[in-house]
């Protein structure tokens, strides 16, 4: 018996130390998350959107790669304290990548709704501003544009009461591309826009620029050394 309580006794280390590194790891990074996100909704509700966004992305850190719903619902959350934060050109392109991924891997319709109707009220937001800022209808058009498609698509695929909320977001849109430059002047911003997004115009330009610029051409001398470096490497080493 004591025999037994010996080897049990040394075993406990590594026994521990198996679960501390193994399955005990991911727990820890799902403690430490859960935590994360607690602090990042504190944060939120008292308008900290900087502090905010720090929590949501070390909680999206630590969970781990196959926790899709919980990954694509702290993303949301940190797009959103972004977008508050003034962030708006970062927040709307990290809603787009996670709208894409729940799409794609069909995880969760109902979160999907929600990544959906704040892509399209960031857009809905982003064209007001960049209209008041004095952008061009070329480059105000495609945010609304988008805000109209995602709209029109939340009250297609639902009905009653959601049905006619998103049918009054898709009105609403419409009127903001429609309406006179100096009629929206005049009428305050939406209580739940941030104003937060100064340059909002400047920003969308160096987006829209980034993506067109066309990747620089491979140097064909590098290409050339390459293979030649390849090709000495193989007579070598048949020669041997």
């Amino acid at each position: 018996m004591k025999t037994w309580i010996t080897i049990l006794w040394t075993l406990l280390p590594i026994v521990g130390a198996a679960l501390w590194f193994g399955p005990g790891a991911e727990l820890r990074d799902r403690a430490d998350a859960a935590a994360w996100i607690e602090k990042g909704q504190s944060a939120y509700a008292e308008e900290r959107w900087e502090d905010a966004v720090l929590a949501f992305t070390e909680a999206h850190d630590l969970l781990p790669e196959d926790a899709t719903t919980e990954r694509a619902r702290v993303r949301l959350d940190e797009a959103e304290a972004r977008i508050q934060a003034g962030e708006m050109v970062e927040g709307q392109e990290i809603l787009a990548a996670v709208l894409d991924e729940l799409e794609t891997s069909g995880a969760d319709a109902e979160l999907a709704t929600s990544v959906r109707h704040a892509l399209a009220t960031s857009s809905y937001h982003a064209g007001w501003l960049m209209r008041l800022e004095g952008a061009t209808p070329e480059e105000w058009l495609p945010e609304t544009e988008r805000a109209r498609q995602h709209f029109r698509l939340l009250a297609e695929s639902h009905d009653g009461e959601a049905q006619g909320a998103f049918a009054k977001n898709l009105e609403a849109t419409i009127r903001l591309e429609q309406m006179d430059l100096s009629d929206l002047q005049a009428l305050p911003l939406p209580k739940d826009c941030s104003c937060n997004c100064n340059n909002l115009s400047q920003r969308k330009r160096h987006q829209q620029k980034s993506r067109s610029r066309p990747k620089e051409p491979k140097d064909a001398r590098d290409e050339v050394k390459k293979e030649q470096g390849a090709g000495l490497s193989k007579r070598e080493g048949s020669g041997s």
